[in-house]
């Protein structure tokens, strides 16, 4: 059987090494294949009435024997300390972050050791409650650190206290926050509180006076902080890559609701939930991976106009085909459907899907610049055998025309599922292709040609219109060079990797000309060089003294 771990944060940001053991060849795997399969049994399956015997078994043997291993194997663990009327119990991710907490008071060194006896559960499920109460008889208090809420381990080990009539003052989230991060601050504040109302130890006095002069530090230097600065700093919400295919899309929307008004959108999960964010602040909701068509349909029948739906091809395969696009054809829905096909799940690492362009189409491209998306078909071909009669499918970059083909489907008579295909490759793969591709080319001294973009900072007007309508991290502001004018310009920096948006944005809104596209050349031809040398001839000719 595999096994899955999952790690926490902090587990990732700690180092350290253990011994391994050798692997050991399964048992059972593709090299050595079963050869019958096992018997039936009836009570191996998954529905009642089985499941009635499952749920006795499981609390008359199975959770009694994982908390037999837990002990014999020592999977939670107890540290003494010498204040042994005193107890600390605490989650095992939260255990590092606790010793570094101890160490501002004095009750912790370098080396983990604590003056303050804990349990450390590194098992949280199933708790052993004789390991629970064993630890808190005769201690004078018990903080319970536990991060998260409800506070489970807290109520849980609040029952069996008082089941065992055990009276040992048990503290927790009374002092520490619900909710949020347990960090080394937060978790001082919280200790400041349990020490002192219960240690008063004159040896570490000096040392917990003085982290409690810490934290209040960091408090009033947040406070002037927050004055000198006069009003918040800007938020920095996470955004779409650089040249990201779904960008255009939503800057299309942006224009296509100038002409048939604000829609409802239904979100979804995957990189085109960032457009939540600014610039463009779309989606109404986000229910679940693949959902957003599922989900209009309990908007729809009370809106007047028609409701989006946005979904990407992984969020399609994964769950939209089945509880949305059949139910939408089986009910009759009057609804807009619109599909990210990138090719990828890039969200989560751009992972193959089916609908992802196959190597031998990645092997054939004459230029590896463009987007290899519309070579896969199985989405369209799947939509189409489902039955679904309005489809279209645009080019993400052509601003003007997904606006268009939005705008058509906003207002259209046809009255049924209408599924927009926009498609355009995930720019993290492209670039993963493009850049060896390059790099291959000028080592053998061939002509490569890359396109960049700029702003021309003599035409640009300074209403930033652009960047609200495009957001692209590359496209930015420096301070305006004409003395005569205060408000600064838009200027492309670098990492632009010429997807054209801002091209496609400025045309399609009737934005200020100020855009220019322009080629680099490496390697270039013997003419190339030479037109070069003329033109640079013309320009400084026609200069100013």
């Amino acid at each position: 059987m595999p096994a899955l771990m999952e790690l926490r944060t902090r587990a990732c940001h700690v180092r350290g090494s253990f011994t391994a053991k050798d692997n050991v060849k399964p048992a059972l795997s593709r090299h050595n294949l079963i050869e019958e399969p096992a018997s039936f049994d009836y009570n191996r399956l998954a529905h009642p009435p089985v499941t009635f015997r499952h749920e006795k078994l499981k609390s008359d043997e199975r959770i009694p024997a994982a908390r037999r291993y837990i002990v014999e194997h020592g999977l939670n663990e107890h540290f003494d300390g010498a204040h042994q009327d005193l107890g600390l119990i605490v989650q095992g991710g939260l255990y590092n972050t606790l010793i570094r907490a101890l160490q501002q008071f004095g009750l912790a060194d370098a080396f983990g050791r604590s003056a303050i006896p804990m349990l450390v559960l590194n098992v949280t499920c199933p708790l052993v409650p004789k390991q629970l109460t064993d630890f808190c008889v005769g201690k004078r208090a018990v903080l319970m650190l536990e991060e998260g809420q409800p506070e489970y381990i807290e109520q849980e080990l609040a029952t069996l206290l008082r089941r065992g009539d055990i009276q040992t003052p048990l503290h927790g989230k009374d002092m520490l926050p619900n909710a949020g991060e347990y960090t080394a601050e937060v978790m001082a504040n919280g200790l400041a509180h349990f020490i002192g109302r219960y240690l008063q130890d004159p040896a570490t006095q000096a040392v917990t006076d003085a982290a409690r002069a810490w934290l209040q530090g960091n408090q009033t230097r947040r406070q002037e902080a927050a004055q000198q600065l006069q009003a918040p700093l800007p938020a920095r919400p996470p955004g779409m890559c650089v040249g990201c295919p779904e960008r255009p899309v939503f800057s299309a929307l942006k224009l296509a609701q100038q002409d048939v008004g604000p829609v409802h959108i239904a979100g979804d999960i995957g990189c085109h939930a960032l457009a939540t964010f600014e610039p463009f602040s779309f989606g109404h909701s986000i229910l679940g991976y693949g959902m957003s068509l599922a989900s209009r349909a309990g908007v729809s029948p009370v809106m007047k106009r028609r409701v989006l739906s946005v979904m990407g091809d992984g969020g399609f395969w994964h769950n939209g085909l089945l509880t949305g696009v059949q139910s939408a054809l089986f009910n009759g829905d009057d609804a807009v459907l619109l599909i990210f096909k990138n090719g990828y799940t890039s969200a989560t690492g751009t992972q193959d899907i089916i609908s992802t362009p196959g190597d031998e189409a990645k092997e054939a491209a004459a230029d590896k610049l463009q987007s290899l998306a519309h070579t896969n078909q199985t989405i369209e071909t799947t939509l189409k055998g489902l039955g679904v009669q309005w489809m279209r499918t645009v080019h993400t970059y052509e601003v003007d025309t997904v606006r268009a083909t939005l705008t058509e489907a906003f207002t259209t008579e046809f009255q049924g599922l209408k599924v927009i295909v926009a498609e355009g490759e995930c720019q993290l793969e492209r670039q993963r292709r493009i850049k060896p591709w390059i790099a291959s080319l000028l080592k053998k001294g061939r002509r490569v040609v890359r396109v960049k973009y700029g702003v021309d900072e003599d035409v640009c007007n300074g209403d930033h219109a652009c960047i609200r309508l495009s957001g692209c991290p590359t496209l930015t502001l420096k301070d305006n060079p004409d003395p005569l004018k205060v408000d600064p310009v838009a200027t492309v920096i670098d990492g632009c990797v010429g997807c054209g948006l801002c091209g496609a944005n400025a045309h399609a809104a009737t934005l200020c000309p100020s855009f220019y596209r322009a080629e680099v050349i490496q390697n270039p031809r013997w003419h190339e060089r030479l037109i070069h040398t003329l033109r640079g001839s013309v320009v400084r000719l026609l200069q100013p003294a």
